[in-house]
């Protein structure tokens, strides 16, 4: 019997395994080059520069829509009295291909696409613009970004992506060179993540350090992690000298930013999902290939009769639209995180992948502190046994009971030094 269901489990595993696929982080990288677009901006003076940008809307398809850095569409001078002086460009165009420039005859505007900038930050920092084009880039299509509230950790692999103008020193010929702008001639350099740092340098700007590899051209482009998804925007690289050991460091845009602009843009894009249900759905087709249809229907049987938790009390308002936990006061002040349907967001100093982290020793906040929960139109906060406690509007609440919540309330966690309110797609 036992050397039955030792092969029955074998079984189902290598059926999942075959249902859902083994897609290695590079595979994911060099997946997503379709996502990846060369930016070419003429100044002031005529003068050209390059940088990289990413497409963004509905994963995998194609779209006039894109992110850069904000320093690749906006150009910096010394001025006469030695100051820096940062102007827009004048015109801004994606390369189609390899043949927007030739050495003899120069730049061939036909063959790239002019871009409105719709966005830039506001002073410079944290160095995000997003690009409209004029028509969609054949080929190009919008990469999924990781979702809101989900986080990265030190040790992590990543994958830089761009076009480096070092690429275009390897094609040079007889008359010169050419700009590189297919999607086969996406970089990628890889490399883990480091630390989390927000730094004072470049506008207190929650940054990613890493060590892939950024040179100069990859400004803009999308850092991705093993699944594929767009998890930071590459724009900073410091310290050159080799000789002394001074190794360049790297550092990437944390894409929460991104979600808050094009929430106030109103630019609908795609986050990562998780391949879990994928797996599930992969075990089940399993389970009745090798005969156990019998178990599948006791588990959907008992999934039918399932009563609500305990401590829900299901008469609270029905919420309609786009729901968000807005930081106002604390680590997460200013920033927005999604709450989706049936998906938990578990809030912690250790809340686990998916939740929002805070940062160690917090105070008043425990490791696994509260979770909120969209189910059927209702929103619900559970403090999930925390120390000191989760409120609602000033009042704790008790613990590991689903308390219904509606738009406007906040959240409070230990104390009213940690507060979220619960908003709408446009915040408060």
């Amino acid at each position: 019997m036992k050397k039955k269901i030792t092969s029955l489990v074998l079984a189902v595993c290598l059926i999942a395994l075959s249902l859902t696929g083994c897609v290695s982080g590079g595979d994911a990288a060099r997946n997503s080059r379709d996502g990846v677009a060369r930016v070419l901006v003429v100044d002031v003076f005529g003068d050209a520069y390059l940088g990289s940008a990413f497409g963004v809307g509905k994963a995998g398809e194609e779209t006039d829509t894109f992110v850069t850095n904000f320093h690749v569409v906006n150009i910096s001078y010394e001025g006469n009295d030695g100051g820096i002086v940062t102007l827009p460009a004048a015109e801004v165009y994606l390369l189609k291909n390899n043949n927007a420039y030739n050495p003899v005859s120069g730049i061939n505007f036909a063959e790239m696409i002019s871009c409105d900038v719709i966005y830039t930050s506001e002073g410079g920092y944290p160095d995000i613009a997003v690009l409209k084009a004029s028509t969609k880039n054949t080929g190009r299509v919008a990469l999924p970004l990781l979702p809101e509230g989900k986080t990265l950790k030190e040790g992590d692999t990543v994958y830089a992506l761009g076009y480096p103008g070092t690429s275009d020193s390897f094609e040079e010929g007889l008359y010169g060179g050419k700009l590189l702008g297919l999607p086969e001639d996406v970089t990628i350099t890889s490399g883990v993540v480091s630390r989390f740092t927000t730094s004072s340098r470049f506008g207190n700007t929650r940054l990613i350090q890493h060590d892939a590899r950024i040179n100069h051209g990859n400004s803009g482009g999308p850092l991705l992690d093993k699944r594929g998804e767009v998890v930071g925007i590459n724009t900073y690289g410091l310290g050159q000298d080799t000789s002394t050991g001074d190794e360049n460091t790297f550092a990437s845009v944390e894409i929460d930013y991104l979600w808050d602009i094009l929430d106030d843009l109103h630019i609908k894009a795609d986050a990562g999902k998780s391949n879990t249900w994928l797996i599930v759905l992969a075990i089940i087709a399993g389970i009745a290939v090798i005969g156990g249809a019998v178990a599948l229907i006791v588990i959907l049987t008992k999934a039918k009769g399932k009563k609500p938790q305990k401590g829900q009390t299901g008469d609270g308002p029905v919420i309609s639209g786009e729901v968000r936990l807005q930081g106002t006061v604390g680590a997460f002040a200013g920033r927005r995180f999604a709450v989706e349907e049936g998906r938990p967001v578990r809030i912690g100093v250790d809340p686990g992948p998916d939740g929002l982290r805070f940062p160690d020793r917090t105070p008043g906040v425990s490791r696994n502190h509260a979770q909120v929960l969209l189910s059927a139109g209702r929103l619900t906060v559970q403090d999930l046994g925390s120390t000191y406690g989760t409120y609602v509007n000033g009042q704790r609440i008790p613990a590991n009971t689903p308390v219904d919540i509606k738009m406007g309330d906040v959240i409070g966690l230990g104390s009213d030094k940690q507060t979220f309110t619960v908003t709408g797609k446009g915040g408060v």
